[in-house]
């Protein structure tokens, strides 16, 4: 039997990053169901409030800050009586990835009552860079802003969204939206590596509660 000399060679070890990147490859889908209104204001004679939805879905805490993978701005029209329920046709932003171990998609939503508009264009461009953005939990005594990838980080249990304030580099999400009627914000954050469908409830009251809308999304983390 021949013997083959042994060369010294050894396969290079895989690298951190690669290692953390392998892992099966995932699908997340964010579906928009309904708009719940329970109570709606748009001034003195001025009729329905018009009810705009920005939603924002960012990839986190991963080897790289975080990142928008995908946003939707929604105008649902209101054309009954309040209290009532608006069907959003299903919306959905869907995305498709590998993703390392220690990452988690947080969904970010802005609600405004529509006038000139100019405060919604400037709040959907905001939403595009992340690292301007920083959250904190609306019922927080002591307000204590963290950026997106550290507010990830914090679980987050169906079917209750909670309440956030978004600040941005120079001023708030209501300051950038003064041209608008800003109402509020909700956020969520969900794993990546672990088979989720759930319903999730996102509220929106505005500073007066004259305005009282509820967003009814479905998420899925899908093998």
């Amino acid at each position: 039997m021949t013997k083959h000399p042994r060369t010294g060679k050894k396969h290079p070890a895989r690298s951190a990053l690669a290692r953390d990147y392998d892992t099966p490859r995932r699908t997340v889908q964010l579906t928009l169901e309904s708009l719940e209104i329970a109570r709606g204001y748009d001034g003195v004679g001025r009729g329905k409030p018009e009810p705009v939805l920005l939603v924002a879905a960012y990839r986190t805490n991963g080897p790289a800050h975080a990142s928008l993978v995908g946003r939707l701005l929604v105008r649902a029209e209101l054309t009954c009586d309040m209290p009532c329920n608006l069907p959003l046709s299903e919306q959905e932003i869907r995305y498709d990835a590998r993703f390392a171990v220690t990452e988690r998609v947080l969904v970010l939503v802005l609600a405004v009552e529509e006038d000139s508009g100019k405060g919604v264009q400037s709040l959907y461009a905001a939403c595009e860079t992340p690292e301007q953005l920083s959250l904190y939990n609306a019922s927080e005594p002591v307000p204590a802003p963290r950026g997106l990838d550290e507010w990830a980080r914090d679980d987050c249990v169906a079917p209750a969204a909670p309440p956030v304030e978004v600040l941005l580099s120079t001023c708030t999400a209501e300051q950038l939206a003064r041209s608008d009627d800003y109402i509020s914000a909700s956020a969520f954050s969900v794993s990546t590596q672990a088979r989720s469908d759930e319903v999730w409830r996102l509220p929106f009251v505005s500073r007066n509660a004259r305005n009282d809308w509820t967003l009814v999304l479905r998420m899925r983390v899908i093998a």
